[in-house]
């Protein structure tokens, strides 16, 4: 790759100042004829490309974030753009977007265009391991980074909800009304919040001798919580609570549910995690982890504005988040609760008899 000409460059050979080469580059205005044909033939000899987009702040003084993120058709995602968006904008700023879809591999190349738009610093809302991480903020070391869902462990900033709380409190309750043999329909392999909700599920189910049936995973859409609740409803072995990673995935749980002719919550709980505007009103209204996501878009602005001060720093922040109790989960009568029981009960000698030995 050849190396980028710059102002200096030009100037140096053309034997005038930087802010003429600018003058010249914008237009010429004000320039003598002579001084703007040596501009003119240094740019040409050296093969200078002004660069439009500085061109452009620079003329209308604007500071801006660099913002990438997950397709924001997801709730979540546009909501945390949003608290961005409204911070930056109290702050002095504004943001340029870059979109990518889930599996997308062209983080690099969005972040070489917002480098090129001459960004600020730059800000990442969408699944980053802990190695892409911390070799991003190296590779890119002049410009501020931080990060909306990338492992704790990862020494980088980053703001995010606190995902493990939040799924501890849902199975928590679940387990105190009764559950015991539970489904996990959880987020994409590669996502740290997913992976932390997973993970405080399964410690409190082995931590309370409950169960686990089956675990299937999605890619955060309800079209993939339907399909994988669909299969799984399919398996023989009875389940009495599905956990679900993100309530537009339970969105999709609830309509396999209804399909399948299993009624929530008379014969199996639904969770989901996020309380999305409508999750109040799905049918059975939705039991969820409510997600504080315009404060997390703030307080990533927040936290890039102390970086832009001291490169240095590196902060961490976690936004708490509430167990809100709705109809999906509602506490079972003594009446169905003891089918409930009665149909466990024979759930586990169907799985003791095959192992009994025949006389």
């Amino acid at each position: 790759m050849s190396k980028k000409v710059t102002f200096k460059e030009v100037a140096e050979l053309a034997g005038v100042s930087t802010q003429t080469v600018s003058r010249v580059t914008n237009g010429g205005k004000g320039v003598e004829p002579n001084t703007l044909k040596r501009v003119q033939q240094a740019i040409d000899t050296l093969g200078y490309v002004p660069n439009k987009g500085a061109q452009l702040l620079v003329r209308k003084k604007a500071k801006v974030f660099g913002v990438i993120s997950l397709d924001m058709s997801m709730e979540g995602a546009m909501n945390i753009v949003e608290g961005i968006r409204v911070e930056s904008k109290q702050q002095g700023y504004a943001i340029s977007i870059s979109v990518l879809e889930p599996g997308d591999d062209n983080l690099e190349e969005a972040i070489r265009d917002l480098k090129a738009q001459q960004v600020d610093a730059i800000l990442i809302n969408l699944a980053v391991t802990k190695e892409v991480a911390e070799a991003m903020v190296k590779k890119h070391h002049h410009i501020p980074f931080l990060f909306i869902d990338v492992p704790v462990e990862a020494n980088v900033s980053q703001v995010s909800a606190n995902h493990y709380q939040g799924a501890k409190k849902i199975i928590k309750s679940l387990l105190a009304k009764g559950h015991q043999r539970f489904a996990l329909l959880n987020g994409p392999e590669n996502s740290w919040a997913a992976n932390q909700r997973k993970l405080a599920w399964e410690e409190e189910i082995k931590k309370a001798n409950a169960k686990i049936i089956i675990q299937a995973e999605g890619d955060w859409s309800a079209k993939s919580g339907y399909l994988e609740t669909t299969q799984m409803l399919l398996h023989p072995q009875k389940f009495d609570a599905l956990l679900v990673v993100s309530d537009q995935m339970a969105l999709g749980a609830l309509r396999a549910c209804a399909e399948q002719k299993k009624a929530v919550p008379q014969q199996l709980a639904v969770t989901g995690f996020d309380d999305t505007s409508d999750s109040a009103y799905f049918n059975p209204p939705l039991t969820t982890v409510r997600q504080n996501f315009l404060e997390i878009g703030k307080q990533a602005v927040q936290k890039i504005l102390h970086q832009l001060k001291d490169h240095k720093v590196i902060s961490k922040e976690f936004i708490e988040v509430e167990l809100i109790e709705r109809q999906s989960t509602m506490l079972l009568d003594k009446e169905v609760n003891s089918v409930q029981k009665i149909e466990n009960l024979l759930q586990e000698i169907q799985t003791i008899l095959p192992t009994i030995p025949h006389q």
